[in-house]
């Protein structure tokens, strides 16, 4: 008899696993598993519950008398018509909901096809309409890039004819920012292949880069949750999400980045769910482009680094953890290699550059622009010291223990320096993709046309308006996202990897320099959730609210002691006066 029990049990426990299989969900999780990312979820909740209520009350906003100094304000909404939109909102989802049984019938491979088409065509207009030509960090770059093209590197050398050479101290850029030269080389390969009149062909490869880090999105939100209808949804927010879109005017790594960051995040999931190493290859060839592109995307080296940990311990996969020794040495070595060959093809040797210290030094301190934003202490500090970090470093630790010792005695202005600064970012709907172009000189004239009504028209306004909106939607739903995933037990290393990156993302510029656009790349990351938590919500019974909502509706047969105006009574309960 015991026997029959123990093979009916194991026979389940397989089923139960083929069906986890089939679905893409982990089946089980360990101790280590589940406290690790329940404190992630945990944090994000308490994080973007507060973004979330803020951005009701509040948005920043750009000051548009000071719009090219990047100055934030801290703009009151009228909350009222904020909570009546998101009621309105709601009542035409649900209305909507009603008539969704179609979702059975949709071809999702199509309506993939559709918002890569749909994201690349309107990139594609939008860059070709405003043609932006790059500046400042930007344009360093580029200069660069077209010379070293043609076989020239001479802005590698100090004291060298290069743009905006004043600024640096007569120091080469590199000199200060070694790390730049990974996207300097992808730079490179782009105009020696499209050549160096023009940046529109990295601005192109802008464009494909978000349709694809789109696609790659509902990928993610496809194995994550199993679902047809959450990636439905997803797929929809991606279509209203314009920000990225539009920020592929500027020519940088931050577009490029984030698509090979999602893409190599999906193949890491796809590990975790199928145990096919196979699956590591692009995921450690595609986080090298992302960190080539941009160095902040070393946050996602560490937020695959920990999940690989815990992969192991959970599966007992000693492999993962090699991968994760293997992906650390890859990474950073292919940068220190990219400066190492440019140092040879320059005939110069570059210094470290401006280290993490400095810059968390900025970010403790204040900004014209808003709290934690660039102030250029770093780059002073750097300079002033004849590029030598040791000096520099052990001024910035002065500096910094100052700043850490009067938020200690004045904690009421840590928290408001630490609130502006979150707001000031997460908080500011554009994330300074219409800024990054709009203060820019251009190949055509932008006083008329798409680039008018964007910039100066009402197209604009109506953009900032809805940007407004969508985040403050996106916000609520990533917050309940989190919560539902805790309280249906849904939190895993599949389903929590993109929240450690946002973990890490906020920890980071939180502490560190801050912008809006600097967590621009973020935000689509907050999507799947965003989609998960709605469609829990409509499909919910909401058995115990109806059972509430009736019991208000029931009239009282009796009349209650002490009211003894039957008159008043029978009015305000609408009853009959002779029954």
């Amino acid at each position: 008899m015991s026997e029959t029990k123990t093979k009916t049990q194991n026979n389940k426990s397989q089923v139960q696993k083929s069906e986890c299989a089939k679905k893409g969900i982990t089946p089980k999780r360990c101790l280590t598993e589940s406290i690790a990312v329940n404190i992630v979820c945990g944090l994000l909740f308490l994080i973007f519950g507060y973004v979330a209520i803020m951005s009701i009350f509040q948005t920043s906003v750009i000051d548009p008398t000071n719009y090219s100094s990047e100055v934030i304000l801290f703009q009151d909404d009228l909350s009222v018509i904020n909570i009546f939109c998101l009621a309105i909102f709601t009542v035409i989802l649900f209305k909507i909901n009603k008539h969704t049984d179609f979702f059975a019938k949709v071809n999702m491979k199509y309506m993939e096809v559709g918002l890569f088409a749909f994201a690349a065509i309107i990139g594609l207009v939008w860059v070709f309409s405003v043609q932006t030509i790059p500046a400042a960090d930007s344009y360093n770059i580029y200069e660069t890039a077209t010379q070293a093209a043609q076989g020239n590197y001479n802005s590698f050398h100090n004291g060298s004819d290069f743009y905006n050479k004043d600024f640096y101290s007569g120091y080469s850029y590199y000199n200060c920012y070694p790390f730049q030269l990974g996207f300097v080389l992808i730079s490179e390969i782009v105009y020696r292949i499209f050549g160096i009149d023009s940046a529109m062909p990295i601005q192109v490869i802008n464009v494909l880069c978000v349709a694809a880090a789109y696609l790659g999105i509902t990928k993610i939100t496809k194995h994550m949750f199993g679902r047809k209808k959450i990636e439905f949804i997803v797929i929809l927010a991606l279509a209203g999400c314009f920000q990225p879109i539009l920020f592929c005017a500027f020519t940088y790594g931050n577009i490029i980045g984030m698509c090979c960051a999602i893409w190599a995040s999906y193949f890491l999931i796809r590990y975790f769910q199928t145990n096919k190493y196979l699956l590591l290859i692009p995921c450690a060839l595609l986080l090298i482009v992302s960190a080539l592109s941009k160095y902040n995307n070393l946050i996602y080296l560490v937020a695959f680094v920990i999940m690989l940990i815990i992969h192991t311990v959970k599966a007992k996969k000693w492999q993962s953890i090699a991968f994760a020794l293997a992906l650390c040495i890859a990474v950073v070595g292919s940068i220190n290699l990219v400066i190492k060959s440019y140092e040879a093809r320059a005939n110069t040797e570059l210094k470290g550059g401006v280290s993490q210290t400095l810059y968390l030094d900025m970010g403790l301190n204040e900004s014209y622009m808003a709290p934690g934003w660039y102030n250029n202490i770093a780059l002073s500090l750097y300079t002033s010291n004849g590029c030598n970090i040791k000096p520099a470093e052990q001024q910035a630790w002065t500096d910094i223990n100052n700043r850490l010792s009067q938020m200690a005695r004045d904690p009421e202005y840590a928290i408001n320096f630490f609130g502006n600064k979150i707001l000031s970012q997460w908080n500011e709907p554009t994330y300074e993709s219409i800024w990054v172009s709009k203060v820019k000189t251009h190949d055509t004239d932008v006083q008329q046309g798409l680039g008018k009504a964007v910039y100066d028209g009402s197209t604009g306004q109506f953009l900032e308006l809805y940007f407004s909106f969508y985040m403050m939607v996106i916000f609520i739903l990533f917050t309940l996202g989190i919560y539902f995933m805790f309280l249906y037990r849904k939190t895993n290393i599949v389903t929590s990897l993109l929240p450690l990156v946002l973990l890490g993302g906020f920890g980071y510029h939180l502490l560190f320099e801050g912008k809006s656009q600097y967590v621009l790349t973020y935000i689509v990351l907050l999507l799947p959730y965003a989609a998960y938590a709605l469609t829990t919500i409509l499909e919910s019974d909401y058995t115990k609210v109806k059972k509430v909502v009736n019991k208000l509706k029931e009239i009282p047969d009796k009349e209650p002691k002490g009211f003894k105006d039957t008159e008043l009574y029978n009015k305000i309960f609408k009853k009959k006066l002779n029954k």
